[in-house]
């Protein structure tokens, strides 16, 4: 692609976000995309990707064709229906709360359950497999809450 059709992108992209008065920071978090990648967008420093441009299409509310080689008019073309909104991510505070809560109600109704069995665990092999598979689920959510997509 040339260098105009990079501006193209980034004055389309800049305008429809204006439009919509959304700051850059607040469409990327709509979009799911960094900041740094819209402010390099916007500068007309790269060429998006398919997939990123059909995704600011879908926020912005602008049909994806305004990218393609050929111009369309924007006036006789239906609007696009706008992608599904992205789930929230669980913030750092967020996971250190479930990190530190999660392990505390596992031994919490690990004891309660162990307190309330008469007959379990009647050997100390039932109470140490029992410890042993509530640690490596409690090992497999925290996993889940801290991986890295």
């Amino acid at each position: 692609m040339t260098p105009t059709k990079k501006q193209m992108i980034a004055g389309c992209i800049r305008d429809a976000r204006l439009a919509k008065g959304y700051t850059q920071k607040e469409l990327s978090d709509l979009a799911n995309i960094s900041v740094r990648s819209i402010q390099r967008i916007e500068n007309g420093e790269i060429v998006p990707r398919s997939y990123t441009l059909k995704t600011l299409s879908g926020v912005l509310e602008i049909p994806f064709e305004t990218f393609q080689d050929q111009p369309l008019q924007t006036d006789t073309v239906e609007p696009q229906e706008p992608l599904p909104k992205p789930v929230p991510k669980i913030n750092k505070p967020q996971k250190i709360i479930l990190t530190i809560g999660l392990p505390l109600l596992v031994f919490f109704g690990c004891w309660a359950y162990l307190a309330q069995s008469r007959s379990f665990p009647e050997t100390q092999f039932e109470l140490l497999t029992f410890i042993t598979i509530v640690l490596l689920l409690l090992i497999v959510l925290l996993f889940m809450i801290w991986k890295v997509k």
